[in-house]
């Protein structure tokens, strides 16, 4: 089952009892923690609790393909269901999962697999869409509706006020996942002290956008094939210290906001309809490029680069890695597809 944007929500807080497994995928790493914490706390309330979790990666079931279903099946030793959580999942183990729903029956722990942006033609991804007991739960970075009800719910939680301008300002310049946000969240809460109510002066000060500016027009450079460019601003945000999970979940984000346009309008809603929809509206300097982008990549090729952009993420992630290396090769390749796509489209 395919769980529709507006279903998501309350399906994370109680899911249906026939729902024996559940993906849950896609590039906000900070959403797809969030939702599965709250999956895994409608059966385990303690996630440390090694006799009500059981944890284990793609590469580990890859070595035992029988370790799924033994642990789903599995039967704990307080009594009551237990869950299992898969992390790291992948394309490549999706035969072994296959197996694993078709013997799952009623009253097996609840399965949960982990894993990042999948593109609609993902075997893991279509198998959970069309079974009947699993389902798969997309988390894409939110448009800034989305972000200032997040961003509200946390800050008048910690007892602040807030007022619409602020919020609706800090919604717009905050640039990548639920983690992201949250961190910003708590940045202005400790910039403000004591003080309680929140000036749009006080998010201006606190939330700056030059850097969100400086990688947009690095996403921009890329999506448009202009490497030269594109590797340009990246020495120079990084010599700043811009981390490169940064860089590449700013990338993302931006393939995403092509990725929502070209859908809207495969939905028959007009180019300039699509866009006037983005939330933050796009910087003007960037709209004449981007319209030529959503014009020129295929949708497949969108889906494509944001698989691309969440290796090289979690790459960014082992010990050791070389940051710099890994953002500067993804920019090579996608600034590769974005010249062939934007020579297509003028041929």
């Amino acid at each position: 089952m395919k769980v529709p944007p507006r279903n998501i929500d309350a399906f994370v807080k109680s899911p249906p009892a026939d729902m024996l497994a559940i993906l849950v995928y896609g590039p906000d790493e900070g959403l797809v923690r969030e939702r599965l914490s709250l999956l895994s706390k409608t059966v385990a309330e303690d996630a440390a609790d090694p006799f009500a979790v059981s944890e284990f990666t793609g590469a580990q079931l890859s070595a035992d393909p029988s370790k799924l279903l033994d642990e789903a099946q599995s039967i704990s030793m307080l009594g009551g269901r237990r869950v299992i959580r898969l992390r790291d999942a992948t394309d490549g183990i999706a035969p072994v999962v296959a197996e694993t729903l078709k013997a799952l029956k009623p009253g097996d722990n609840l399965v949960l697999v982990e894993a990042g942006a999948l593109g609609t033609s993902s075997k893991l991804r279509k198998m959970f869409e069309g079974a009947k007991n699993a389902a798969a739960v997309a988390c894409y970075v939110e448009d800034e509706r989305d972000l200032m009800r997040l961003l509200g719910d946390q800050l008048r939680g910690a007892g602040f006020r807030v007022s619409s301008d602020a919020l609706s300002y800090m919604a717009a310049n905050v640039v990548g996942d639920r983690a992201v946000v949250r961190s910003e969240a708590e940045k202005l809460m400790t910039y403000m002290g004591d003080k309680k109510e929140v000036s749009l002066e006080d998010v201006e000060a606190c939330v700056g956008s030059s850097a969100a500016l400086s990688l947009d027009g690095l996403a921009k450079s890329v999506a448009g094939g202009q490497y030269a460019a594109a590797e340009r601003i990246l020495q120079n945000v990084m010599s700043e210290g811009m981390p490169g999970v940064a860089v590449l979940r700013n990338l993302q984000y931006y393939f995403l906001r092509l990725h929502v346009t070209k859908g809207r309008m495969a939905q028959g809603e007009s180019m300039d309809a699509a866009i006037a929809k983005l939330r933050p509206p796009l910087f003007f300097k960037h709209k004449s490029a981007f319209i030529a982008q959503v014009a020129g990549w295929p949708l497949e090729q969108i889906e494509n680069a944001l698989v691309l952009l969440q290796s090289a993420e979690a790459k960014c992630k082992q010990t050791g890695a070389a940051d710099d290396l890994l953002c500067s090769r993804a920019i090579m390749s996608l600034s590769q597809l974005g010249a062939r796509a934007l020579r297509r489209r003028a041929g």
